[in-house]
């Protein structure tokens, strides 16, 4: 059962409802809406924050932070919140670096490892079938890689960074030819990105969109250094309500 696979801290076994032993009807349902939760990533325990959703669960999404932020930033807190909302299990959880004050993996090989593992928790945990994965930044390109190695139903990129690297140009490509439904959200002030060729790569693609918040830099933060979270979240509520609908239609 989940012994052994996850660790609930501070909340007694018998706080778990397990609705069935095969996972048939949502199998974890757990009665708080949110708690600490920790399971193995790749070099070792990894420390995430486990949301229930808001009436029947149908799917969940695995959030994954930046470069320089935590799983506690508000544009990752707010968007576990309001997916949770809309009835999908958030899980969102601390890559190993920001643990152990280090710097992330080259080539971020153990922060899409870490994000494969926090995706197969989420699968074995929640009792859903679709698993969508979002991050911003760093986590943004993890996601990149996790959602086609793991064939995720949906991905978020938010604050993509992009100039034309071939390596990122096959990399985005792939989600095409896996035809995962994805949208990239970035700022129009954004140093880290050539948006001539981003919008020339992307309107290649059929199952990627683009939205391009104004005003936002990188971080899509304003040139105050605000967070502009809600001009960020606006298209990302409207393509989470997309994906429900499309699961409710089949």
């Amino acid at each position: 059962m989940l012994t052994g696979l996850v660790r609930v801290l501070g909340y007694p076994p018998e706080n778990l409802l397990l609705l069935s032993a095969d996972g048939a009807n949502g199998s974890a349902m757990i009665r708080d809406a949110e708690r600490d939760v920790t399971f193995e990533g790749a070099t070792g325990p990894l420390r995430g924050r486990l949301r229930s959703p808001t009436g029947v669960g149908w799917g969940a999404l695995v959030l994954c932070h930046g470069r320089h932020e935590t799983m506690e930033s508000r544009l990752v807190t707010t968007l576990a919140q309001r997916a949770a909302d809309l009835g999908l299990w958030t899980l969102r959880f601390n890559f190993a670096f920001v643990e152990t004050g280090s710097e992330p993996s080259g080539g971020h090989a153990d922060e899409i490892a870490d994000l494969r593992e926090a995706i197969g928790f989420a699968r074995a945990t929640c009792g859903v079938g679709a698993i969508y994965v979002a991050g911003r930044g760093l986590g943004a390109w993890a996601s990149v890689a996790a959602a086609s190695d793991e064939l995720a139903a949906g991905a978020i990129l938010l604050g993509l960074s992009y100039t034309g690297q071939p390596e990122r140009r096959m990399a985005l490509q792939r989600l095409e030819d896996f035809e995962i439904p994805t949208l990239v959200v970035v700022g129009f002030e954004s140093g880290r990105v050539d948006l001539p060729l981003l919008r020339e790569l992307i309107d290649t693609m059929t199952s990627v969109n683009l939205e391009v918040i104004a005003g936002a830099d990188h971080r899509l933060e304003d040139a105050a250094g605000r967070p502009m979270t809600e001009s960020a979240l606006l298209p990302t509520e409207a393509w989470l309500r997309l994906r429900k609908a499309e699961r409710a239609s089949t």
